[in-house]
């Protein structure tokens, strides 16, 4: 019916897809915290897989894809005491407060704020990409262009300014 590589490949995602289900329920006995979210868009994910898979007679996927919309709906009426949204969500987190009073304690205290001090993301926020060999470098050492000519930029070129009548030719 199936040859044997289409067969492993519809046991692979539907494996994937149980899995999802499964680590939500270790994670809520673990922990009490699920990532609900997490767990519904890689259901999705697999879903999608499964609906993209060619050559699988049509009953097989509608079977499969049941199965998958089944688990999907499962998720999302999961019950958790506490919905995560990442895992570490709770090391990451600062209340506004906590930052204003940094911030109050360094302007009291008169020292020099930092250029990333407070900036976020992965601190990639300064870095020339564009640099020789792709070779992160801060844009303080970037070299200068090579080809600009300072003497050229400061000549003054004719300009042609346009009278009514000559615009009217353009148009």
């Amino acid at each position: 019916m199936l040859d044997s590589k289409l067969k492993r490949r519809l046991q692979t995602i539907l494996g994937k897809i149980e899995n999802d289900y499964k680590r939500a329920g270790i994670d809520r006995r673990k922990t009490g915290e699920v990532r609900i979210e997490m767990a519904m868009n890689l259901c999705l994910k697999h879903i999608e897989e499964l609906n993209s898979t060619q050559n699988l007679p049509s009953d097989i996927k509608r079977t499969a894809l049941e199965y998958g919309w089944s688990v999907y709906m499962d998720l999302q009426n999961f019950d958790s005491p506490v919905e995560r949204v990442d895992i570490a969500g709770r090391k990451r987190e600062f209340s506004l407060d906590t930052v204003l009073n940094r911030i109050k304690v360094l302007e009291e205290a008169e020292e020099v704020i930092h250029h990333g001090m407070f900036s976020g993301g992965t601190g990639y926020r300064s870095v020339n990409w564009d640099a020789e060999y792709w070779m992160a470098t801060t844009k303080g050492n970037q070299v200068e262009n090579e080809y600009w000519n300072e003497e050229e930029a400061k000549k003054k070129r004719p300009v042609k300014v346009y009278t009514k009548e000559e615009l009217k030719k353009f148009q």
